[in-house]
């Protein structure tokens, strides 16, 4: 094979590459959001829990507590998964993609 033959397959390779990279890395992202999520959504079910079913004053007092927490893992997930998107969309832009 021809020197310059053999530089356009490693190009398209190292794209090809980076390609599936990125692609990972997005997957990745958006499986850490739906953690944070998943966390959220327990979170609210033992509060409820907690506030609804349990007669004890101080469990009660747990319970909403959670609440806050909740809301706060959601959106603790949500500026991570936005700060996370950003990068790998300039990463993109920088790869050429």
């Amino acid at each position: 094979m021809a020197k310059k033959e053999i530089n356009t397959q490693n190009e398209r390779r190292n794209v090809d590459t980076f390609k599936l990279a990125v692609h990972r890395t997005e997957l990745a992202n958006r499986r850490t959001l739906m953690s944070y999520i998943r966390t959220a959504i327990g979170l609210t079910a033992a509060a409820i829990g907690l506030i609804h079913f349990i007669d004890e004053p101080w469990l009660s007092h747990v319970g909403w507590g959670l609440l806050p927490l909740a809301v706060i893992c959601l959106l603790v997930g949500l500026d991570d998964y936005h700060r996370v998107r950003k990068s790998i969309d300039a990463e993109k832009r920088d790869g050429g993609l």
